[in-house]
């Protein structure tokens, strides 16, 4: 058949499908509720493939008539090259989406109907094709980076982390993740860093204060690979080195907290702890500056949290590169105590 899929549909006769339908098609003697025996329904008419795409095909049928939708099912056959048809699917609906066929496969399908009572209609006509694969799959779309540096215990954790949305092609077999030092890098095998089957990656392959920039393309079965998506981009910033209060210098009971400006971050936020990685009780707002007054979370009876004397607390700070003020940087902690 070449690269052009050509559809055939054929009148099912009882002769050319006898040999198929030995053991499908017997025809079972059934009683509906009212203790009348209806007898088979009528063989299902209408089939077509309504859509085609690479890897599956999207098949149609009209309703048998004289049925309610829940008094009657549908069989669904289908045959690869010369092997006896087999049932796929069973189903109520008068449509089927087969998916995951292998390309240029000589197909043939018919659909047979079975009322409540279990009689079996004889098999609709014939359709056949063979499933292509003529396009690849869309660009990926929704390309997120997410850079992070945190202090994890005594070690360092540096990374950017990619999602992206899952791609909806039937053929789909994996992504490939571009990247690059620069915006609007060339996309090739030089700048091929991961192949991955899921829409999302940890690239941990990064350093401190580097702008990475990605693409993502999406491959099928048989190896077309997408245009690429839109880019996306991120740096690990560095932690930011606190000035005071530090190392247990004693404070007033609504400190001003001090830090250096980390570069390429746009926004930080101050937290403040009872414990050095936990116990949160502060409710401080973003800030683009690099200087920040305590402001204690709320209570459950309404009051803001305040800080005691004599007792030792530990702050940091989390600076990003977006000013919605998702967390990249992460600095250590450092302690105070009030007086």
């Amino acid at each position: 058949m070449g690269r052009t899929t050509r559809w055939t549909v054929l009148l099912a006769g009882l002769a050319a499908l006898s040999c198929w339908l030995a053991t499908a098609c017997g025809q079972d003697s059934g009683v509906d509720s009212g203790g009348v025996d209806r007898g088979p329904p009528p063989a299902p008419e209408g089939i077509q493939i309504d859509r085609m795409r690479d890897g599956e095909f999207w098949l149609s049928w009209d309703p048998v008539p004289g049925y309610r939708a829940d008094e009657i099912h549908y069989v669904v056959y289908r045959g690869k090259e010369a092997d006896t048809p087999a049932a796929v699917d069973t189903t109520f609906s008068t449509e089927f989406r087969d998916v995951g066929l292998e390309y240029e496969t000589h197909l043939t399908y018919f659909v047979i109907a079975v009322d409540a009572n279990g009689n079996q209609s004889e098999p609709s006509a014939l359709i056949q094709g063979q499933p292509l694969n003529s396009m690849a799959p869309m660009a990926p779309t929704g390309l997120r980076a997410m850079a992070h540096n945190l202090a994890l215990y005594a070690e360092q954790s540096v990374a950017v982390s990619l999602d992206w949305d899952q791609n909806a092609e039937s053929d789909l077999h994996h992504y490939r993740v571009y990247r690059g030092l620069e915006a609007d890098f060339p996309v090739h095998r030089e700048t091929l860093i991961a192949e991955v089957d899921v829409p999302r990656m940890v690239d941990s392959e990064v350093d401190v204060g580097v702008t990475y920039y990605y693409r993502v393309t999406a491959v099928d079965r048989g190896g077309k690979e997408s245009p690429v998506s839109w880019q996306a981009q991120d740096t690990p910033l560095p932690q930011a080195s606190l000035v005071e209060p530090v190392r247990g210098e004693l404070v007033d009971a609504v400190p001003t907290f001090r830090w250096q400006a980390v570069p390429d971050a746009v926004i930080y936020q101050v937290i403040v702890t009872t414990s050095p990685g936990s116990g949160e009780i502060s409710a401080m707002p973003l800030t683009r500056q690099t200087s920040a007054t305590f402001r204690g979370r709320t209570m459950s009876d309404g009051r803001s949290y305040r800080l005691e004397s004599g007792q030792v607390y530990y702050w940091k700070v989390i600076a990003g590169t977006r000013s919605s003020g998702e967390a990249n940087s992460v600095s250590r902690a450092e302690s105070f105590k009030v007086r």
